[in-house]
């Protein structure tokens, strides 16, 4: 994830350099949404991003990651055979990082997620099978909303993958980009993506 916050750093550069804007906004999703955490700490954003907008981050680590399961979890999760766990995790050089005893997220974690400066919210929900506990996806701080969508609406059975289309999650995400319009949340059915066994 580091390799990929110095990509992130260059594009944001160029997004800066083409709009003349002074900072972004960024929004993500799971490693999309950890990763930018860690740009923003210690690779310069803290200067250059707003507003940090995270869907089901995984700033504390996942209980899923310890050992191997991560990667056994995603495979299982989305359908596939425990027999393809090997070669998913030769292209996922990223999962050990997510684990909570891993250097990258004690490195984060040290001194607190977030930085001066910046307005972080996380939407996070009960039912993600990925971040567990999903309160890893918790960041307190006085600059950090933490929202889960089941206390916005007892419908909302998102799971991690549902969370990043949610209308629930979506309103939020509006709302945390542009406060001073922000909209009611609606209250829909969202079932969940992956069904449990």
């Amino acid at each position: 994830m580091e390799q990929s916050a110095q990509v992130l750093s260059g594009f944001v550069d160029q997004v800066l350099a083409a709009t003349g804007a002074a900072k972004v906004d960024i929004v993500g999703h799971s490693e999309g949404a950890t990763m930018p955490y860690w740009y923003i700490k210690f690779d310069g954003g803290a200067a250059k991003v707003a507003r940090m907008v995270g869907l089901a981050p995984v700033v504390h680590g996942t209980d899923v990651a310890l050992g191997s399961g991560l990667i056994g979890e995603l495979v299982t999760a989305y359908g596939g055979s425990p027999s393809e766990t090997p070669a998913v995790a030769a292209g996922c050089d990223s999962c050990a990082e997510f684990a909570p005893n891993s250097s990258f997220i004690e490195d984060l974690d040290a001194g607190g997620v977030a930085v001066p400066g910046v307005v972080y919210t996380q939407i996070k929900t009960h039912y993600d099978e990925l971040v567990v506990p999903y309160t890893n996806g918790m960041v307190v701080a006085p600059n950090s909303t933490n929202i889960v969508v089941r206390d916005r609406c007892s419908l909302d059975f998102a799971d991690h993958v549902a969370l990043a289309a949610a209308p629930v999650a979506a309103r939020d995400v509006l709302n945390a980009l542009d406060p001073a319009y922000a909209q009611p949340v609606p209250c829909v059915p969202v079932p969940p993506v992956v069904a449990s066994a």
